[in-house]
Formats: C-alpha cells, sequence, structure tokens
C-alpha cells in the first residue's frame, strides 16, 4: 500500500528588483519612459503591458541591461523560464558581475529542474557576494530537490548565520531534517518559523507531516486544521489532513478531505489514490478501483496506483488481474519491494508457493528487515511441506519483530508437522 503525502514546501525567493543605474542611455527621454512604465505595469501585476514596454525599450537600447533584467524576471512570474533565462543570459553578457542576474537564472534553472545548472549560477552568486543569504537558501532547496540533504543543511545554515530572522531558511531546514528523518529538530526549525511568520500556513502544514511521521496524530490534525484556516483554498492541506485520518481509521473523515482536495484541484492524482486506499480500508473495493483507475489516467506512470489497485483486485479474488498490475508495477519501478511482496501473496492464493517463495526471496533483498515478509514465507514453505525452512523463517521473523504472533502461531504448526513427517510421537 502506498499512500501519497503532499511534499512538504520548499521556498525559493527572489524578488523583483527595480535597478536605476539600468536606466537606458540612447534616447534618454523616450527609452526612460518606456522603462518607468514597464516597472509600473510590472509592479502592478499587469505583466504583458509591462513586457510590451520593456521590448520597447531595448528596441530604443539594445544595451540595457536593466530592461533584460526585469523582462526576465517577469517572465520568471508568469513561469516562462526559457524566455527569463534568455534575458538573464543577455544581463549577464552585459554585465558579467552582476549578481542578481545569477541567482534568478538559477532559480529559473531550478524550476525547470535543471538542478546542477541552477546550482552552479548560484555558486556564481556566492562567489560575487558571499553574504548573500538568499543564494545559500536558493542552493540549499536545489541540492534539497537532488536529495542531497545534509548539503542542504549546510546552505540553510550559512544562510541563518547571514540573517538570523530568515523564517523560509527555517522552513527549508526543517524539510531536510524531515526528509532525513529527524523529526524533532524538524519541528524545532517549523517552531521558529511560525514564532517569526505566525500566519505562514506551509510552516504548520509542514510541521503537521512531520507530526503524522511521528504517528502523533491529533497533533499532525491541529496543525493541518490550521493551514486550512490560514489557506482555505490549501488542498495540500485537505489532502494531508485526509491521510492522518485515514490512519486513525476515520475513514469517512478521510474520505471528506479528499473529496475537498478533488473539489480544489480536479486532477489531483494523490488525491485519488489517496481515497482508493480509503475505500479499500472500507472493504469497498470497486469504488476503490475507480479511484486508481483515475489515478493512471492521470498518470499513467503511477507505480504506486497500478500497485494499490493489484491489491484491490486481490481482495475482489480477481488474481489474473491483480498479477497483471503488479508486473505493471514491477516494469515502471523495478525496485518496488511492496509490488513483489503483493504477488507473491497473490501466487499463494492460487496456491503457487514456488511462484510465491521466488516472490519473496526478492522482497526480502529489497527489504532484508521486515517480519511479515519472513513470515509469508515461511507459510509458503510450509504449505510446500519444507517445514525446516519454514522454521527459519519464522525464527527471523520474531528476531525482526518479537510480537509476531502470526510467526509464533505457524512455527508451533511447522514445528509439529516437522515431528510427524520425522516420525517422531
Amino acid at each position: 500500500m502506498m499512500k501519497m503525502k503532499t511534499k512538504a514546501v520548499l521556498i525559493v525567493m527572489a524578488a523583483l528588483i527595480v535597478i536605476g543605474i539600468f536606466a537606458p542611455i540612447v534616447s534618454a527621454e523616450t527609452a526612460g519612459e518606456w522603462h518607468n512604465k514597464a516597472i509600473g505595469f510590472a509592479m502592478s501585476g499587469e505583466y504583458k503591458k509591462a513586457i510590451e514596454c520593456f521590448d520597447k525599450v531595448i528596441e530604443l537600447n539594445p544595451n540595457s541591461a536593466g530592461s533584460y533584467y526585469n523582462r526576465g524576471l517577469v517572465y520568471k512570474i508568469l513561469k516562462q523560464y526559457e524566455r527569463a533565462i534568455e534575458d538573464f543570459n543577455k544581463t549577464i553578457e552585459l554585465i558579467p558581475t552582476f549578481a542578481g542576474a545569477y541567482i534568478n537564472r538559477g532559480d529559473a534553472y531550478k524550476n525547470l529542474k535543471q538542478y546542477e545548472r541552477a546550482i552552479e549560477d548560484f555558486n556564481k552568486t556566492i562567489e560575487l557576494d558571499p553574504n548573500y543569504a538568499l543564494a545559500y537558501n536558493n542552493r540549499g532547496t536545489a541540492y534539497s530537490d537532488l536529495k542531497q540533504y545534509e548539503r542542504a543543511i549546510e546552505d540553510f545554515n550559512k544562510t541563518i548565520e547571514l540573517d538570523p530572522n530568515y523564517a523560509l531558511a527555517y522552513n527549508n531546514r526543517g524539510t531536510a531534517y524531515s526528509d532525513l528523518k529527524q523529526y524533532e529538530r524538524a519541528i524545532e526549525d517549523f517552531n521558529k518559523t511560525i514564532e517569526l511568520i505566525p500566519d505562514y500556513p506551509f510552516a504548520y502544514s509542514n510541521r503537521g507531516l512531520t507530526y503524522d511521521n511521528l504517528k502523533q496524530y491529533e497533533r499532525a490534525i491541529e496543525d493541518f486544521n490550521k493551514t486550512i484556516e490560514l489557506d482555505p483554498n490549501s488542498a495540500a492541506a485537505y489532502n494531508n489532513r485526509g491521510l492522518t485520518y485515514d490512519n486513525l481509521k476515520q475513514y469517512e473523515r478521510a474520505i471528506e478531505d479528499f473529496n475537498k482536495t478533488i473539489e480544489l484541484i480536479p486532477n489531483h492524482t494523490f488525491a485519488y489514490n489517496n481515497r482508493g486506499l480509503t475505500y479499500n480500508n472500507l472493504k469497498q473495493y470497486e469504488r476503490a478501483i475507480e479511484d486508481f483507475n483515475k489515478t493512471i489516467e492521470l498518470d499513467p506512470n503511477s507505480a504506486a496506483a497500478y500497485n494499490n489497485r493489484g491489491n484491490a483486485y486481490r481482495k475482489l479474488e480477481e488474481y489474473e488481474r491483480a498479477i497483471e498490475d503488479f508486473n505493471k508495477t514491477i516494469e515502471l519501478d523495478s525496485n518496488y519491494a511492496g509490488s513483489y511482496y503483493n504477488r507473491g501473496l497473490t501466487y499463494d492464493d492460487l496456491k503457487q508457493y514456488e511462484r510465491a517463495i521466488e516472490d519473496f526471496n526478492k522482497t526480502i533483498e529489497l527489504d532484508p528487515n521486515s517480519a511479515v515478509i519472513y513470515t509469508n514465507r515461511g507459510n509458503a514453505f510450509k504449505d510446500l511441506g519444507q517445514y525446516e525452512r519454514a522454521i527459519e523463517d519464522y525464527n527471523k521473523a520474531i528476531e525482526l519483530d518479537p510480537n509476531d504472533t502470526d510467526a509464533y502461531e505457524n512455527r508451533e504448526l511447522a514445528l509439529s508437522k516437522l515431528k510427524e513427517q520425522e516420525g517422531e510421537p
């Protein structure tokens, strides 16, 4: 079973900057007027008009670095990152030592998921201005995106050293600690973020996710409630609160939250997947399958959705369809341990014990510390009459989880069968 949380938010900051020293020189009155109009439109959110005015300035003065730079910022706001990069390239060509152009080009590369190029630009920014706190923060977010969390934390530490009241650096460091499963440290950082910005919804949402990971579900719900109070249209908060309600087995409330998530974002793949899992928990398998179908329609490469639909088919005893879905999961993600395990269970249901054991072997290779896998492989060995191997697996399961009652019970059965097999009274 794979639930989908809406990941903690990393914040990259970059503001629209008006640089007076970059004002046009040629045709000063006319170009200057266009430049001022462009800035006014940009500051009031009339971005199309701003771009038209910057175009006019550049037509009059092709060397107006400020107009290229500010037009690039407007393109970045409009998420037209390739065009933004072109303008920052031109700015850098005209003023090679302007740190602002590098940091914003890096931000554009980051939004295009070109993280290595983004880091190069943040490095250059820091080379030009070693005390530029924002550059360390943004490089840290790029390292986080590359899952280089220790390096990210180093950058957030530097950001905080340069600016101890930089709330978003605490938020970002908290998400990195959370990704490293250092949840207590993450909570400390989210607390600090909230202390500095009490009405910052992302900090509550991220802290809620961390409490959920710590299985402190009531505290998680309090934080998601606060997120929704501050931002009633936060689909992520409804999705994550729904997951927490599901963990508390409050399935109807979970479904309400997933419904709200879908109302806010009709193509929210996570919400369909998660609602499907909750329907599974309610044994409403047909409705679960409908939601997994929708997840797959929206994201045909969602290995988790195929795995989850396979589980629903298995519950309906549609074993061949279940196996097809587990096969597809493995095709999409050959290291998806859960799908080998689930396919193994399905083969076990079909009494194809050798094939079940092959899948349990692969699961153990990928996840060697899960007691339940050894228990189920032991069951397959037991059903094949290989009692000694079954007992070995039950022993391993008990070693990993001394509270695995199934392993104890099945070990007793296997010991009894082994004695019968050996002719002992």
